[in-house]
């Protein structure tokens, strides 16, 4: 790992304040990561036409807003996830990255239903009803979430079989289930216990929501049998809550600097290396070491996981792991460069830098970390 040269202020861990203005550098510990690192050739076209797509819809069009969906890069981040998938499929899964980062920053972390978790529910049952059944949301007309979601909706029923489209709908519900989760913690203004969001983290972070995609781009459907036992099982779900738990490393500094300037301190934290801190009673460097750590084990986890299933796997479930694969990697790549955690508020360009980097250094410890909701991971499948 190397830091940032020259930097004056005060230090607290891995997180480095560097002048008056408050600017953040972050210094993530090495990440034991031997998987796949690739992007999409067309990345760039990818990212300009679902910038095209989501402001035809009124979305994003101006001020913070557009720079801040310029700076989610939705074409690389799904572009490092399927890196060799035709762009005209992939686009479908590009735009929907567009409009639920937007969605995402208006209805469920920081915009005004932030505190209003009847609102969010509302809308998202609306959301959850479009992407099901599409033109069934009378009220829906005027509101351009809903608008440009039917046209998703529309394009998956076009492309993807019934069931792909339903794992899609069930994807979105466990994500908005989790995200009220999220709302609890928040009324509550407490913490919660790391079992709870150990769990829960494949969910806040839209893990199923975002991965159902990837059949659809690929066509292929994976039979139930084989998605549904419990060796694939957990082979997403390790996938889905590593890249959960990277999010939380390299968004820390966003969070963290958001937080400083908040109306009021809030003592619920959802975040990885601040739920370690509570649970264990750590300062921030021996978190962020621990965090990195549980990243590192479910990473290796999953590969050793993965190449037992591989050699008598099908090609659509072998397409799938060799996508979660990339996912892990490329997430962390993606997250380490965007402008969504750089620019944290649309009006701060490099308000924040993190640095970070990989290692091939395999972690000592391969049994199951004290989490009992995630430990069967590691059971003999």
């Amino acid at each position: 790992m190397t830091g940032t040269g020259g930097v004056l202020g005060r230090t607290v861990a891995g997180v480095r304040e560097q002048d008056a203005a408050g600017r953040l550098r972050v210094a993530l510990p090495p990440r034991f990561c031997p998987l796949p690192s690739a992007v999409h050739p067309d990345a760039r076209l990818l990212n300009a036409r679902a910038a095209v797509w989501l402001n035809g819809y009124g979305l994003c069009r101006d001020g913070a807003q557009r720079v801040r969906m310029a700076g989610n890069d939705v074409g690389g981040f799904y572009g490092r996830i399927m890196p060799r998938a035709p762009a005209d499929r992939l686009q479908l899964a590009v735009d929907w990255c567009a409009l639920m980062f937007a969605f995402d920053d208006l209805h469920c972390d920081e915009g005004p239903a932030s505190l209003r978790a009847g609102d969010f529910a509302g809308f998202a049952t609306r959301l959850l009803r479009v992407l099901e059944a599409p033109g069934t949301v009378p009220d829906g007309a005027g509101d351009p979430f809903l608008r440009a979601a039917g046209d998703l909706a529309a394009r998956c029923r076009a492309e993807g079989t019934p069931v792909q489209i339903r794992r899609m709908v069930d994807g979105h519900r466990s994500w908005f289930l989790g995200v009220l989760w999220e709302f609890g913690c928040r009324l509550r203004d407490r913490t919660p216990s790391l079992d709870d969001y150990a769990r829960l983290r494949q969910h806040t972070a839209a893990g199923t929501a975002t991965t159902s995609w990837m059949e659809v781009v690929d066509g292929a459907e994976i039979p139930g049998a084989a998605m549904d036992s419990p060796v694939v099982r957990a082979l997403s779900e390790l996938a889905f809550t590593t890249a959960a738990f990277d999010d939380d490393l390299f968004s820390y500094g966003k969070e963290r600097w958001l937080a400083a300037r908040a109306p009021r301190p809030a003592r619920c934290r959802l975040n990885l290396v601040d739920v370690l801190a509570a649970e264990h009673g750590l300062g921030l460097e021996a978190a962020m070491a621990a965090a990195a750590d549980l990243c590192d084990r479910l990473t290796l986890r999953f590969v050793r996981l993965r190449d037992q299933v591989l050699p008598g796997a099908g090609e659509p479930l072998r397409h799938y792991l060799d996508h979660l694969s990339h996912l892990v990697r490329g997430n962390l790549e993606w997250g380490l460069r965007a402008g969504r955690y750089t620019n944290p508020d649309g009006r701060h360009p490099e308000a924040v830098r993190t640095t970070g980097s990989f290692t091939l250094t395999a972690p000592r410890n391969d049994t199951p970390p004290p989490v009992p909701s995630i430990a069967w991971w590691w059971d003999r499948f």
